[in-house]
């Protein structure tokens, strides 16, 4: 399980969300190489991610939206008509999911390059340190590795300032603490230029500390139209639409993260522990002593972290047990181990009054699910390691 920071949007730390300026207002029509129709609007600050499989027009999404795929209907970033404009003048900068950089010259040269063609270049000497390439600017970009170069993709498109970001797989080949890092500059960074982003992302547990929405695929008359969602409620529509569209071969367990929401109740900074209360219920997560007590955090966990039990456990080494009901079964995999996803929500889970039951996954093996027998409707424990739950 994971703790998210209060920072991001996620629908209840900005209750004036929706006051905010309109960055970008899109009504796209492209048809190649599928048909598809986005008409959305981005405000200041927010960051959207487009949740669909691969190969369902993404990536042709966003070239229609830099300028470099044909586009029909209206695209307007600040007050201002971006169709018709070239890619390099529209008010639009692009990570793309597999950056070219040229390779005569060091990183500290392509950012000077990249900097004279602006007519007002954007500083972004603030991020070098931050993204860990302090010491990679005397390199070029063969002697990187993959995860480097797309943070130098990062800095470069920064670099033109344009209130609008792209990001496709920014945050792919990264670890954990270069996400983290990662995250940060792309939040600070649209702070600075009062921007918003579109971003294209398969880890779900990078689009809940990311993003504050997802853009959702649905079909009408042989067109897909996105359609815009909260992102906890667009992650649960996701891997729904998964379930119901693949099959057991085509999904793995690893790929199932939830989201519910927790009220900070006390901190353990000597036991690296922060405590949350859920519906009645209290869990512990890794320490995070940027959550205020009594006030309500997203939490995360994924469901291959995850087990459970009919009855409650002696109490040992902070292990977090909710009382859930089961609601669904479906057959998925881990690698060549089959296996159950239980699909639960959590008893007692209104919590606040304004966040609807949480519905959460749990991946066990098919001889797990076997001996336990769990059945619909049943009252159950789902048991978690305080480091399951990540502050």
């Amino acid at each position: 399980m994971m703790a998210l920071n209060s920072d991001s949007s996620m629908g209840i730390s900005d209750p004036q969300c929706t006051s905010k300026p309109v960055v970008a207002h899109i009504e796209l029509n492209c048809s190649e190489p599928v048909t598809q129709q986005l008409d959305c609007q981005l405000k200041t600050l927010q960051i959207t991610v487009l949740l669909a499989p691969s190969g369902t027009g993404k990536s042709s999404l966003f070239n229609a939206i830099a300028g470099v795929a044909p586009a029909s209907g209206g695209l307007k970033v600040t007050g201002q008509q971006q169709l018709g404009m070239p890619a390099h003048k529209r008010r639009i900068a692009y990570v793309t999911q597999s950056p070219l950089l040229f390779d005569h010259l060091s990183i500290a040269a392509l950012l000077k390059l990249v900097a004279k063609q602006q007519a007002q270049p954007f500083d972004i000497s603030w991020a070098i340190d931050p993204l860990g390439l302090t010491d990679k600017l005397v390199y070029r970009a063969h002697q990187l590795s993959g995860g480097q170069c797309q943070r130098v993709a990062l800095l470069l498109a920064m670099i033109k300032g344009a209130p609008l970001l792209l990001l496709d797989e920014v945050l792919t080949g990264l670890d954990q603490l270069n996400k983290q890092a990662c995250i940060g500059v792309i939040k600070d960074y649209l702070c600075k230029v009062q921007g918003a982003a579109l971003l294209a992302c398969h880890q779900l547990d990078d689009v809940l500390a990311l993003a504050d929405s997802c853009l959702l695929q649905h079909t009408i008359n042989n067109s897909t139209q996105w359609q815009m969602f909260p992102v906890d409620e667009g992650v649960e529509r996701y891997q729904q639409q998964l379930l119901e569209s693949q099959s057991s071969e085509n999904i793995q367990g690893s790929q199932f993260t939830s989201m519910f929401y927790g009220q900070v109740h006390a901190h353990f900074p000597a036991l690296g522990l922060t405590e949350y209360h859920v519906g009645g219920q209290r869990c512990f997560a890794a320490y995070n002593s940027e959550h205020q007590i009594g006030r309500l955090q997203p939490l995360i966990l994924k469901a291959n972290r995850l087990g459970l039990s009919k009855i409650a456990l002696p109490e040992s080494s902070f292990v977090n047990q909710l009382k859930v009901r089961i609601t669904a079964f479906y057959p998925v995999n881990m690698g060549k181990e089959q296996g159950m996803l239980v699909k639960v929500r959590l008893a007692n889970s209104e919590q606040d009054g304004v966040h609807k039951p949480a519905s959460l996954h749990v991946w066990i093996t098919r001889l797990s699910f076997n001996q336990l027998q769990p059945k619909l409707d049943e009252t159950w424990f789902l048991i978690g390691k305080a480091d399951a739950l990540h502050g």
